[in-house]
């Protein structure tokens, strides 16, 4: 009968693209055991997402998935012409979704998660204590001659079943069910849409030679349709997805009618610019695409939904073992909501670049002519044409040399879960450019810098990102500051929150190889930076204070909202 069957889970994810399969992994990493429905019959069957950032795949690393993620991804090398640095502990990777998501689901569900693919939710409520859930198996019918399909062939007498949660995560895309159940107003609007099709040829002869992910053809001599169209890079260089479905087109942008095509799938998308109001109600948390929507510029899309779900795991984890009250919660759309947005103005900025672009070269082949006369004439006009072409141009590298966006993701406004020091004074970076440079602080609610570390003169270079994470709190001092280490063992030995620390200096723990800690750490040897288990400053602390114990307690305290515990002073 349906809705006979009741089950009772901690978490229930709707959604098992990149945000929903993350979080799943991660909360499985704590042992919270998530339940993951997707509507869909599997995991992404076109690429879609491809660019993964260096802030991604530090989270794809905390997870112990950056190793296997690499042996799946196209080498970096084929990506030289879009921005990547080897001054990250991270590179950006070229990891088709289509291959990414089969990873994060299997290796979720060797640690206990469950994923139920073809299965929709069909209705929620919430009180106090819990979620329920209906939900759809869109796989079965109790009577096919009688039941009414709809569009996507799913039945409307399919059996249903109920599923109770302590929390349920809407990571469902552009269209969430959630935040339509919830009635969160989601602002801005919906441009267009869009059809990408996903292609095998042989453009090794074009493309081998000058490596790119993302190889743009301005055609100004192609008939009456559009004059700019790309290849997007799925395994080099025979495998791309383009914006034509038509043979002929693609032929016209290849520029070679003898190349043979093999069109493997189709799929059609919505270019958006939408920000959700907020990202929780009650028990109820979104994240990923349901609450910020945008086109594919700078790659942001699955990026971003990973750092939501690294954002929100550790934090659902903490309050789920009871180390954190249910106010640390509060803190997802505080901390979040002005990443997501300035993401989705920067994906249509972005756009909108491109179109200046595609507007200078013509929309039309006469137009397209006269630009292309223009720019080869020796004349005032000429020069003219050419300058602008160079500042269209331009205008468009802030989607690839885009180190900034990527990585100056920052948790500053009150109420995020961070503490700040009565006296402690915030970085100006008044002069750099939030796009293209990264900003460097310990500063709290900043990402961690990232500078190398060794243990000794003989050991291999670490990260500070890799001495953080991995579910817990890390406390980093200096030389004098063994205190602060002592602090941090009483915190943890109490059973509860994880405090790792180390001292990172002359006979520390970890040497300061090129003396960049030295230059960002923001305190004095004897001071203390306080990471939370997502790579984020927490707090910081200038120089070493009477009772280093209490005053780690305290701080953890005013971040997870309850009192956290010290175990005795001995061992």
């Amino acid at each position: 009968m349906p809705g006979s069957l009741n089950l009772d889970v901690p978490v229930l994810i709707v959604g098992a693209g990149p945000s929903g399969a993350t979080t799943a992994l991660l909360l499985a990493r704590m042992g919270i055991k998530a339940m993951v429905i997707s509507k869909h019959r599997s995991t992404a069957n076109t690429p879609r997402a491809h660019i993964f950032n260096q802030r991604a795949m530090e989270v794809l690393r905390d997870a112990g998935l950056e190793g296997p993620m690499s042996g799946i991804a196209c080498p970096a090398q084929h990506m030289q012409h879009t921005s990547w640095l080897e001054s990250l502990p991270c590179e950006m990777s070229d990891l088709p979704q289509s291959l990414m998501e089969p990873v994060l689901v299997e290796e979720a569900t060797k640690l206990g998660a469950e994923f139920r693919f073809y299965t929709e939710l069909v209705d929620f409520t919430q009180d106090a204590e819990r979620v329920t859930a209906t939900l759809r198996d869109r796989g079965c019918t109790d009577d096919a001659s009688s039941s009414s399909s709809s569009s996507d062939g799913s039945s409307d007498s399919s059996p249903t079943y109920t599923v109770t949660a302590k929390y349920l995560i809407g990571a469902d895309g552009a269209n969430s069910r959630v935040i339509e159940k919830l009635g969160i107003p989601v602002s801005g609007v919906t441009h267009s849409d869009a059809f990408n099709v996903h292609v095998r040829c042989d453009l090794s002869k074009y493309l081998s030679h000058r490596s790119g992910s993302l190889n743009w053809v301005l055609n100004s001599t192609a008939p009456e349709w559009a004059a700019v169209g790309n290849f997007r890079m799925v395994r080099p260089w025979n495998e791309f997805v383009s914006h034509e479905v038509i043979r002929e087109r693609l032929h016209q942008l290849i520029g070679d009618d003898t190349v043979e095509l093999e069109i493997l799938s189709t799929f059609r998308w919505t270019i958006r610019e939408q920000f959700a109001d907020r990202y929780h109600e009650g028990r109820v948390l979104c994240i990923g695409d349901a609450v910020h929507r945008h086109p594919p510029i700078n790659g942001l899309g699955s990026n971003t939904c990973i750092s939501d779900a690294f954002n929100l795991a550790w934090k659902l984890a903490y309050v789920l073992k009871g180390w954190a009250t249910p106010d640390l919660l509060a803190s997802l759309t505080t901390e979040r909501k002005p990443v997501g947005d300035g993401v989705v103005r920067r994906a249509n900025d972005g756009m909108l670049a491109h179109r200046r672009l595609w507007a200078l070269v013509g929309s039309d082949p006469a137009a397209r002519q006269q630009f292309r006369d223009d720019l080869a004439a020796a004349t005032p006009k000429g020069a003219q044409a050419r300058q602008d072409l160079r500042d269209a141009l331009a205008a468009t590298e802030d989607e690839v040399q885009s180190l900034g966006i990527q990585m100056n993701q920052a948790y500053l406004a009150d109420g995020s879960a961070t503490a700040v020091e009565a006296g402690d004074v915030p970085p100006d970076f008044g002069d750099l450019n939030p796009l293209r440079q990264v900003k460097l602080s310990t500063y709290p609610g900043y990402h961690l810098p990232h500078v190398w570390l060794a243990a000794n003169g003989q050991s291999r270079r670490v990260s500070t990102l890799d001495l953080a994470g991995a579910n817990r709190f890390t406390l980093l001092t200096g030389v004098g500051g063994d205190a602060w280490k002592k602090a941090a063992d009483q915190v943890s030995r109490a059973g509860g929150v994880q405090v790792a620390a180390y001292c990172i200096g002359f006979r520390g723990d970890y040497i300061d190889c090129y003396d960049d800690w030295y230059k960002v750490r923001g305190v004095n040897e004897t001071g203390a930076v306080l990471v939370r288990p997502d790579h984020f400053v927490a707090w910081r602390c200038q120089d070493l204070v009477a009772d280093p114990a209490a005053k780690l307690a305290e701080v953890l305290g005013t971040i997870l909202g309850k009192n956290v515990e010290l175990a005795s002073n001995g061992v």
